[in-house]
């Protein structure tokens, strides 16, 4: 950073050398082109961040929406990060937009997807995203419910007509992308999830490939639940589809004691923290991204990712036990209450099992 300064500094002094050499009586207008070519190159020095929305027609709400989203949400916060926002529509260079859009997705560092409305063009170039496990960012307007396959992901919900909602939207979009920036190596998507799966159904472990068929039905199945529910939705009249939602919701809830069962079926193997962590996506969330990062330290990380989880993991474990979930607003049913309560410290108790087992092999 400081050689580019030093670069950019030795540009500006000799071209305000080459001005005062020419014999050009206007000292302000040199200043002026100086100045402003500074500024150019200093513009040309961001990083990309691609923005992918429903666009719509010109004039039309769909645009108006999504350009006040770019404008006061997005890109605010990202050029504070050191990132220009580009969306499809903005892209200036002459070629075919289709081949322009994918090179953006593979090729930007920062992707952020509006998921509002539900658009199928921008979950297909999200999904491209999620393929290629690189930094991004999902939005969605406030009150908009996410589809199944990508709840489990964290979401920046935003009300662009409400000021606090917003102020609140950008400070989390700078907070994202610095915990992105420090690891940008470890994003958790659902392909990806997939792709493990993949992994260990090639094992030549007979009990590797055991336990991916048991995360593959456990995975699918709350899908296939929700999506027969949808169908008998759409025949029901008001009274019975708010029925059935709160029954698809009550569907995909995990009882604790089901969560016991799991350190019987697969001892002190890793496999046994993937498939807690799967079960208890929907229900806790927090609980989900603190057992993954255990399962990723204990296959593949360092001996320090190692320290850092245990320390995680018992401080977690510490605080379920000390009635502060209720304050953050963790509590919402009986079964969110006995995770709340029980979950922690049965992750505890996987970790540290799995880890005896890595000290001893």
């Amino acid at each position: 950073m400081a050689g580019e300064a030093a670069d950019l500094i030795a540009e500006i002094v000799g071209d305000y050398g080459s001005c005062l050499k020419s014999g050009s009586p206007n000292r302000t207008k040199r200043k002026e082109l100086i100045m402003a070519k500074a500024a150019k190159k200093k513009v040309a020095k961001k990083k990309i961040c691609f923005v992918i929305s429903p666009i719509g027609e010109e004039k039309s709400e769909i645009r108006t929406r999504s350009d006040q989203i770019l404008k006061h949400v997005i890109e605010p916060p990202v050029d504070d990060c050191g990132y220009k926002a580009i969306r499809a529509d903005k892209i200036d260079k002459p070629g075919i937009i289709t081949s322009q859009v994918i090179q953006h997705i593979v090729e930007d560092p920062l992707v952020i997807a509006d998921l509002t409305g539900q658009n199928p063009n921008v979950f297909y170039e999200l999904a491209i995203r999620h393929a290629i496990r690189r930094p991004f960012i999902q939005i969605i307007k406030k009150g908009e419910r996410l589809p199944f396959d990508v709840a489990g992901t964290r979401t920046i919900n935003v009300d662009h007509h409400d000021l606090d909602s917003v102020g609140e939207a950008k400070d989390e979009i700078v907070n994202q992308i610095k915990s992105l920036e420090q690891d940008a190596n470890n994003i958790e998507t659902p392909i990806s999830v997939s792709l493990d799966l993949q992994i260990l159904r090639q094992s030549d472990d007979p009990a590797h490939r055991s336990h991916a068929d048991i995360m593959s039905v456990l995975t699918e199945l709350p899908s296939r639940i929700e999506g027969r529910l949808s169908e008998r939705m759409e025949l029901a009249n008001k009274k019975l589809s708010e029925q059935m939602v709160y029954s698809s919701r009550e569907m995909r809830r995990v009882h604790p004691e089901m969560l016991k069962r799991i350190p019987r079926m697969t001892g002190d193997s890793p496999i046994g923290i993937l498939v807690f962590a799967i079960l208890v996506r929907d229900d806790a969330p927090w609980l989900y991204e603190v057992a993954m990062e255990a399962f990723r330290a204990l296959t593949s990380g360092t001996q320090k990712a190692v320290e850092q989880i245990i320390q995680s993991v018992t401080m977690l474990a510490k605080l379920s036990q000390s009635h502060r979930f209720e304050e953050f607003g963790l509590i919402y049913s009986e079964e969110s209450y006995m995770l709340a309560r029980e979950g922690p410290r049965m992750l505890e108790h996987m970790v540290r099992k799995c880890l005896r087992r890595r000290k001893g092999g």
